[in-house]
């Protein structure tokens, strides 16, 4: 993965909610722990996050978006990179992918949000899939989990009935980096291994690489929005993508770790408390 400015603000797009730990509630400190300046751009504002509060109680900033990034531009502020999340309006999509094509930003993170399980969300439509294939396209890095990087990559289809033949681990981050620009890095999280539970991804030798952690009982709102925050952050400070993928890993086990001894309910999200000291102590 080639090296990249990190000069200006990383413009953060993911939806916020106004109770659960998880999306832009926790990527805006876990960034700020590393001393990146930051542009916040919710895709949606929510009530309370998605799952665990029954139905919330939803804001559509479809026609707020464009007019912030238009008055950015007015402004000269200077974006120099992208993490880019969750994203439920359709239009809001289209204006991510136009903004993209605007700006060639020398760093580009896309945390596809659309399926899990074998399916896609129910909230969702396959023009999210459609949507994310062009966000892709302009990514430097993209963390699918591994219902996603199926579809991504078109072995699964929601459409079909037809039993989809399984790549390898190596044929999958092929084609998916396939989708991407040449500099462009895929990493497959939620891939299990026995009693383990972690990510893959390719070094520069394609040589595939894993790191994985013991997995912990029961599910865990916004595990992957920890994960993408942590990674963008260290890249963006410059760790080689190895070096970082591996800190993203072990500081995201130790705050599920964290929320597993605690007896915060489930559904407000991760302890992130400790690994914000941890970031902070290390003085970026």
């Amino acid at each position: 993965m080639e090296n990249f400015s990190k000069s200006g603000r990383l413009m953060v797009a993911e939806d916020i909610s106004a109770i659960g730990d998880l999306s832009m509630t926790a990527a805006l400190p876990l960034l700020q722990a590393q001393g990146i300046p930051t542009a916040l751009l919710p895709t949606s504002i929510l009530s309370t996050q998605s799952e665990g509060f029954g139905k919330p109680v939803s804001l559509s900033v479809s026609q707020w978006l464009p007019r912030v990034l238009q008055h950015w531009e007015q402004q000269q502020i200077e974006i120099g990179g992208a993490l880019i999340g969750y994203i439920a309006d359709f239009q809001v999509g289209k204006e991510m992918v136009s903004f993209l094509s605007r700006n060639k930003f020398s760093f580009v993170y896309i945390d596809p949000v659309f399926a899990d399980e074998g399916k896609i969300y129910p909230t969702l439509s396959v023009a999210q899939l459609a949507i994310t294939r062009q966000l892709i396209k302009q990514a430097d890095v993209i963390t699918p989990n591994y219902t996603e990087a199926l579809f991504l990559a078109g072995i699964k289809d929601e459409a079909s009935s037809k039993k989809a033949e399984i790549p390898t681990e190596f044929e999958l981050l092929k084609r998916l980096e396939d989708l991407m620009p040449k500099r462009g890095r895929a990493i497959i999280t939620g891939v299990e291994d026995a009693d383990k539970i972690g990510c893959i991804w390719l070094d520069e030798d394609e040589r595939i690489m894993k790191r994985m952690f013991p997995r912990l009982k029961g599910h865990f709102y916004g595990s992957g929005d920890i994960f993408a925050a942590l990674l963008a952050g260290f890249l963006w400070n410059g760790q080689p993508l190895s070096d970082a993928v591996g800190e993203a890993v072990f500081l995201t086990y130790q705050a599920l770790k964290d929320t597993a001894d605690s007896k915060r309910e489930r559904r407000y999200g991760i302890d992130i408390s400790r690994v914000i000291h941890e970031l902070v102590q290390k003085k970026y």
